[in-house]
């Protein structure tokens, strides 16, 4: 049963599902600084248990909450969150479910939030989902990911629906979210609210918007079950890292079978975030969103389906450390960075099954050379560069990372053809690729991934070229080396600046009118940066007594081409 309903996930996927979606945030990151609480040193508190700051796992048990009727009032703690202080929002428990009660702000009552929507919302948390008209939001997610936390014993999950207090995001904004806080007993402090008491609600409760979120839409539902799979998620691991427990909240969705359309754009158009860095809310994070899910996606169509999910979701460690744990237990022989590299590409080519991605190179190129350009790769990401009329391109690369930058040029023939290949990298990390004349586009895709620990932060420069015929020249001079006079220099000059190119010399010796090679082909290396940046290069060599230095030719070349020859001695 459970595969019949993952096959019906996939083809309602595959036909458009994930089209058509809004804009909307998740401001549970904004809160996540509460999972580590300070009790509150109130004299008050400190007598009375019941308000000590605690996790829900290790809170004093209570009995078993009464039902509640619809009509019963309450008064809840919210967060605003263009002040990050707290306020109280008076609200009317509305609609009453097998898992759930529907609270209702009082202002947004018959304006925004009707009988109607209160049913809407309960037939998607209890009784169906666009994946399943069997089962809603809350079987379908414990399911898989087991049973929320039940900090107020009342078995259900409170789903608050109110106008959340957001910041001006422009066209984005704060649909929804689960405050850890109220996770914990009482009174907690945290700098991260400017040290102001923070009161918890002691109940698991879902913050819905009303405003600019039609609470009756689908876009609600899915806001619904993505909040939902936090509170799950916090129950498993309270401290996973940002990025994996929004990727998770996005694979809940895409379970649900709701349209992660908007997130999906976001990355389309901006891909070279970084996977595992999460911004500050006042960047653009729709992309980060996208990312996250996708990666999610990767893993499930890639490794082990919905089961490798549940690992990680389970899994108490964090970040990649989670994620390594749970496909080194499945037998998984990549190392992450391995899998990014592929995911990178994957996304270039939409290689998955559920979505059909179509991802915008950062630039495109369509005259050539192109000099030398520079990029930045934060860590766990990957650029995308595009070259128009591709046939018999040298691409160049070049980075500061010895380990831990790779590269990639996926080509696309005239045949129809795509291939990628790999750029490989010298030790000092540059390479170069000479792209077939069949090739009409090509991706060049470096990207940076380093498993070290701390490496969060790491970022990389890098640069590339793109080089097509022999407009690259050398200026070239030979000379003895004045210290050891058999010792020889030879000295050259590109004329603009070589990116992942290394010109090469062979010596070729003149014997009786016959020319034989003296010294096979071998690398110059870069000497010394003058002022416009060019580079000079370097060969010595050592000419054995009884060699005349006039008989000794020099060619040097670049990619197989001859740039420069003549003799020692001119």
């Amino acid at each position: 049963m459970k595969n019949i309903r993952l096959l019906f996930i996939v083809i309602l996927l595959l036909f458009g599902v994930l089209y058509g979606s809004s804009a909307h945030l998740c401001g549970t990151p904004q809160l996540s600084f509460t999972r580590d609480v300070i009790p509150d040193t109130n004299p008050v508190a400190d007598r009375n248990p019941i308000l000590q700051a605690d996790t829900a796992m290790s809170a004093p048990g209570l009995p078993a909450a009464p039902a509640l009727l619809v009509g019963t009032e309450r008064t809840f703690f919210a967060p605003d969150f263009r002040s990050m202080q707290q306020y109280t929002v008076s609200a009317v428990l509305r609609g009453v479910g097998n898992f759930c009660y529907v609270f209702v702000e009082d202002t947004e009552w018959n304006t925004r939030v009707t009988t109607a929507t209160v049913q809407g919302i309960i037939r998607a948390f209890d009784a169906a989902v666009p994946s399943d008209p069997q089962r809603g939001i809350y079987l379908t997610l414990t399911e898989h990911f087991g049973v929320p936390p039940d900090i107020d014993g009342n078995g259900r999950i409170i789903l608050l629906l109110l106008n959340i207090r957001d910041k001006d995001h422009g066209s984005q904004f704060i649909a929804g979210f689960f405050n850890p806080a109220d996770q914990h007993r009482g009174v907690l402090r945290n700098p991260g609210f400017r040290g102001f008491p923070i009161r918890s609600n002691e109940a698991e409760i879902l913050y819905i918007d009303t405003h600019p979120l039609n609470p009756n839409s689908e876009t609600a539902h899915n806001v619904i079950a993505h909040e939902f799979q936090h509170i799950i998620n916090w129950r498993h691991d309270p401290k996973e890292a940002t990025w994996v427990d929004e990727g998770c909240a996005e694979y809940a969705s895409f379970l649900c079978g709701y349209s992660l359309r908007e997130h999906v754009s976001a990355f389309e158009k901006t891909p070279s975030v970084s996977l595992t860095t999460w911004p500050e809310a006042r960047s653009d994070l729709l992309p980060h969103y996208g990312a996250a899910f996708l990666w999610m996606l990767y893993l499930h169509e890639q490794y082990g389906g919905v089961e490798t999910l549940i690992k990680i979701v389970q899994n108490r460690g964090t970040s990649l450390t989670g994620i390594t744990d749970v496909l080194a237990s499945q037998g998984v022989p990549q190392t992450i960075s391995d899998i990014f590299i592929s995911w990178k590409l994957a996304n270039y080519l939409s290689d998955y099954r559920a979505v059909s991605l179509s991802l915008s190179p950062r630039r495109w190129y369509r005259s050539y050379p192109s000099g030398a350009q520079d990029g930045q790769l934060h860590n766990f990401s990957a650029d995308y560069i595009g070259f128009e009329d591709a046939g018999g391109l040298t691409l160049g690369f070049s980075s500061g990372s010895v380990s831990s930058t790779d590269s990639h040029a996926i080509e696309f023939h005239t045949t129809g053809a795509v291939k990628v290949r790999k750029i490989e990298l010298s030790t000092s990390n540059t390479g170069s690729l000479v792209l077939p004349t069949t090739v009409t586009e090509a991706i060049l895709v470096p990207s940076l991934q380093s498993e070290s620990f701390g490496a969060d932060t790491q970022s990389e420069r890098y640069q590339y070229s793109a080089t097509r015929g022999a407009h690259i020249t050398f200026v070239a001079a030979v000379l003895p080396n004045p210290v050891h006079p058999r010792y020889w220099d030879i000295i050259a000059e590109p004329s603009e600046r070589l990116v992942g190119l290394t010109p090469m010399v062979t010596l070729v010796r003149l014997n009786g009118g016959v020319e034989q090679v003296y010294k096979e082909e071998q690398a110059m290396y870069q000497a010394a940066q003058d002022s416009q940046d060019s580079g000079l290069y370097r060969f010595s060599f050592l000419l054995e007594p009884g060699i005349e230095p006039a008989s000794v030719v020099y060619q040097i070349s670049l990619d197989s081409r001859l740039v420069d020859t003549g003799t020692l001695i001119e």
